[in-house]
């Protein structure tokens, strides 16, 4: 095995020294693979393990598969570079696949939430595609290459802090010792696999490894946070999946979190990946109903729900969600209700049975009223004053009251329509197109 050299990060990521950790590992962030040396089954034939059955997307598709913070995955390449989209695909959704399982292995509550759409051939990963504006010999210099790939996530579009961005980077690179690099900036997080990098190496092992910086790990304040350069890795077992430095052994050799006393389940006041809001909680899920009266659409402002009918999403339990209702043209929110009320904002947390409404109207209906006898009919609202016919329009679900005056020997009779009865007065609710009449009579 080559050793790795150090390399610069720029965004709170992996560095090592040349030396390396003690033990005799080649040492870095991620090490040169060997098609070789030892080489698992499981990194061999990662790219036959499945198919990826979806079309070439540059946009994130929505709504995803899997409600709450979402994992989504990228394919990028240089300016000029050859597109092999098709065939990277499959690695990809392979290297997801076997981190779920390998994830589920070492925690049955937790896996990552991958984001998740729906094709042909049923739920896979939704693949976004971006082609950088730099070129190969631009990309090629470990110097810089990790901010220009942040930069050109962000530009094509990719910008939620609420979404941690996993990049498949296929294009040359000068240090093929370097197999990975991940990091965030104000909560955005970018995990980079240099996809031609590190041959003979796991790349669903690196994947693992960059996702996991980019949640959080490994924090300053775990015990065995490596020293100097390697800083943000642990150096106490070198089967620990955030060790700085990786041989060809595969992921299904890797642990998460030895004796889990650094970065993961540990008891410690400092930060714990386990309660990442980007893991799907296997052993606390909970479902919601949305119920949509009316032509709108609702949203979250977490990723996974996105509803113009009644949907029912499952998050994990004590998701705090703010809803936002959009009206359909011509339509306006008349309430909430449920987990909410009145017709402004939505705040609501996801527990067993939680449940909301939201029901949308036509911003107005025209409410007719006619006259028969000698009398007046006025509404509160500007808008009727007949005799013997008129209408206008009124704001929807916005009660009218009507009013019935008869003429000098003459009294009402009664209502018909809307109203009912013989008061001088009727509410009508204006929740549909509605009529009135009101009968006078000589006294």
């Amino acid at each position: 095995m080559i050793r790795a050299v150090a390399v610069a990060a720029l965004v709170a990521c992996c560095t090592a020294a040349a030396s390396g950790p003690s033990g005799g590992t080649p040492s870095l962030h991620a090490v040169r693979r060997s098609v070789t040396a030892g080489l698992q089954p499981e990194a061999a034939s990662a790219a036959a393990a499945a198919t990826w059955c979806g079309t070439a997307s540059q946009t994130d598709r929505v709504p995803n598969g899997v409600a709450g913070n979402p994992v989504h995955w990228i394919y990028l390449i240089p300016s000029d570079g050859s597109d092999n989209f098709t065939g990277v695909a499959n690695t990809m959704q392979s290297d997801a696949e076997q981190i779920d399982a390998w994830w589920r292995g070492q925690d049955s509550t937790r896996t990552p939430r991958n984001d998740i759409t729906t094709f042909s051939c049923g739920g896979q990963l939704d693949i976004s595609t971006i082609r950088s504006t730099r070129s190969s010999a631009q990309l090629t210099p470990t110097a810089g290459r990790f901010g220009a790939i942040f930069d050109a996530v962000q530009a094509a579009g990719f910008t939620s802090s609420l979404t941690k961005y996993l990049v498949y980077y296929d294009g040359p690179v000068d240090d093929d010792n370097l197999c990975g690099q991940g990091g965030s900036n104000g909560g955005f997080g970018v995990a980079i696999v240099f996809f031609r990098s590190c041959s003979g190496i796991s790349t669903a092992a690196v994947a693992a490894h960059e996702f996991l910086h980019t949640i959080g790990a490994v924090p300053s304040s775990a015990p065995h946070d490596c020293p100097g350069a390697n800083a943000g890795h642990t150096c106490d077992d070198q089967n620990d999946i955030m060790y700085p430095a990786i041989g060809p052994e595969g992921l299904s050799a890797k642990v998460l979190d030895p004796g889990r006393n650094d970065y993961y389940g540990h008891s410690g006041s400092w930060l714990d990946t386990q309660d990442s809001a980007w893991l799907v909680r296997l052993d606390s899920q909970a479902p919601f109903a949305l119920t949509v009266s009316g032509t709108g659409t609702v949203t979250a402002d977490v990723p996974g729900l996105q509803c113009s009918a009644s949907c029912s999403t499952t998050w994990n339990a004590g998701q705090a969600l703010n809803l936002t209702a959009t009206p359909a043209s011509g339509m306006r929110l008349v309430r909430w209700s449920g987990g909410c009320s009145g017709s402004a904002g939505c705040s609501v947390t996801v527990t067993p049975g939680a449940q909301v409404t939201a029901l949308f109207a036509p911003a107005t209906f025209r409410l007719t009223v006619s006259v028969a006898g000698k009398g007046t009919v006025r509404s509160s609202r500007t808008g009727i004053t007949c005799r013997p016919r008129c209408s206008a329009t009124f704001p929807s679900y916005t009660p009218v009251k009507l009013t019935a005056a008869p003429s000098k020997g003459w009294k009402l009779r009664s209502w018909s329509g809307a109203c009912r009865g013989s008061r001088a007065t009727c509410t009508v609710p204006m929740s549909a197109a509605t009529r009135a009449r009101a009968t006078f009579v000589r006294r």
